[in-house]
């Protein structure tokens, strides 16, 4: 295993975690920033993105544990669609001039980066 790659999934597991408990234990984030949530509450409350993100650290995390290069491609690819939907998120919420555009856009180009350095099966 690559240790750049290593880098890039261990930084998406802990973006994605950091999104996950925001996302549990805030059930109200949407309703108190609709100004940048407002395409995000329009797809599904709080609960509903929180379960996605769950979904995609669990794959993430097991993707390094198994180390089978599908499972991490798989992940990267997610995690590539997660942060791309992000961005394209705040492009369309009513201030679409913030950072999230560019953070979460960056993020999605980083894990779509490492899915090229995925060797078989190591």
């Amino acid at each position: 295993m690559e240790r750049r790659n290593v880098f890039i999934e261990m930084f998406l597991i802990v973006i994605t975690a950091w999104w996950s408990m925001v996302l549990v234990v805030n059930d109200e984030l949407f309703h108190n920033r609709p100004e940048f949530f407002y395409t995000f509450q329009e797809i599904g409350n709080e609960a509903e993105w929180a379960s996605i993100f769950i979904l995609s650290l669990i794959s993430l995390i097991l993707g390094l544990v198994w180390g089978k290069a599908w499972m991490r491609k798989m992940s990267l690819l997610s995690s590539t669609f997660l942060y791309g939907m992000m961005a394209a998120g705040f492009i369309l919420a009513k201030q679409p001039l913030n950072t999230g555009v560019g953070v979460y856009f960056a993020i999605a180009l980083l894990a779509l980066w490492g899915t090229r350095d995925v060797k078989e099966d190591e």
